[in-house]
């Protein structure tokens, strides 16, 4: 199962790669209005979003979105390997350079206990119309996923959408799938 997860991984890391810049801007801004639009968007008090790096779907401007609607806003605080927590940001000034190169809650952001967050958006590498996620292998979310009680959404690329992602038992759907072709409700 491993092997399987790790090809696919790396061949969905390779074809993301290989969007263009503007592919990917145009994507990202018609995930950023499919997700912004949600009614679990729109009534969330406090939601959790993952910071982007790289070519994942920008999350910026949903970071900007959420702070400028008045919710309260959680990305993710990684202490070790497989275990985060969710801190509040009130700005972009609020992040720090994390240990793996991912931008994260400076020390003196506040946690926020899990069943306090009302939406969870969680990254990808790449996913499945049922709703299960391919991550980076650490196991971060799938651990998240398993003691939130929050509905989650996924952001994919939809040329990133796959028949089935491989899966073990200890893997976690999310509840919807948001890409730039369309919203998957599972």
């Amino acid at each position: 199962m491993t092997e399987r997860k790790s090809a696919l991984r790396k061949e969905m890391l390779a074809a993301r790669a290989a969007m263009g810049v503007d592919v990917r801007a145009a994507a990202d801004a018609e995930i950023f209005r499919r997700l912004t639009a949600l009614p679990a968007y729109l009534d969330a008090r406090t939601v959790f979003l993952y910071v982007s790096v790289g070519d994942e779907p920008d999350t910026r401007a949903l970071i900007e979105d959420a702070l400028a609607r008045g919710k309260r806003v959680c990305v993710p605080l990684c202490e070790r390997m497989g275990v985060m927590r969710a801190c509040r940001i009130t700005g972009e000034a609020d992040l720090v350079h994390g240990k793996y190169g991912i931008p994260e809650p400076a020390p003196d952001c506040p946690t926020v206990p899990s069943d306090e967050i009302d939406l969870i958006v969680a990254p990808c590498v790449c996913c499945d119309r049922g709703g299960y996620r391919l991550g980076y292998g650490g196991g971060f979310y799938d651990r998240w996923l398993a003691m939130a009680s929050a509905p989650s959404v996924v952001l994919c690329y939809a040329a990133l959408l796959v028949d089935a992602v491989p899966r073990e038992p200890h893997d976690r759907r999310a509840d919807l799938v948001v890409t730039d072709a369309g919203i998957v409700t599972i």
